[in-house]
Formats: structure tokens, sequence, C-alpha cells
């Protein structure tokens, strides 16, 4: 059912990980919807389905690692379940 393996996080997706979250409000304006790929905390494709932003970064990436997010938007009026108090 379950490897006993336990999942490995390099060192370098731990980073990804934390400039995510540290630039997530910036992410949310600018990228709003996208997937993204980011290695060394920079961001090194991006695109509408995560298939597409893989291939990208493959081609960038090479043998190195990066990690893969989505950035969900911000709430605006047209998104469903925003209401206005």
């Amino acid at each position: 059912m379950f490897d006993n393996e336990e999942e490995y996080e390099s060192e370098e997706d731990v980073k990804n990980d934390e400039w995510f979250k540290d630039n997530y409000i910036d992410l949310m304006e600018g990228h709003p919807r996208e997937w993204i790929a980011v290695m060394d905390q920079r961001i090194i494709a991006t695109g509408s389905t995560r298939i597409e932003v893989e291939d990208k970064a493959k081609a960038i990436a090479g043998e190195r690692d990066y990690s893969v997010y989505y950035v969900n938007p911000t709430a605006t009026i047209t998104d469903t379940g925003y209401s206005q108090r």
C-alpha cells in the first residue's frame, strides 16, 4: 500500500517553499490562476497548466531541481464565494 520510504524534500525545495510563502501576496497579484516553476528562489516558468510549466521548467533547469506551485487568485467581486459585507 505505502512505501516505507520517507518523502525527501531537498534543501532547495525548502528554500523555494519559504520564498513562495514570503512572496505569496505579490504572486497573487502578478500570477493569479497560474502555475509557476521556481528554482533558486526565482520564477523560471509560468503557464496555465502544470504540464506546460513542467515542460518549460525541465528545458531550463535540465537536471537541477525546481519546485512547482499553483497561485490562487486574490478575492474579487467576480470570484465565486466572495461577498461584501
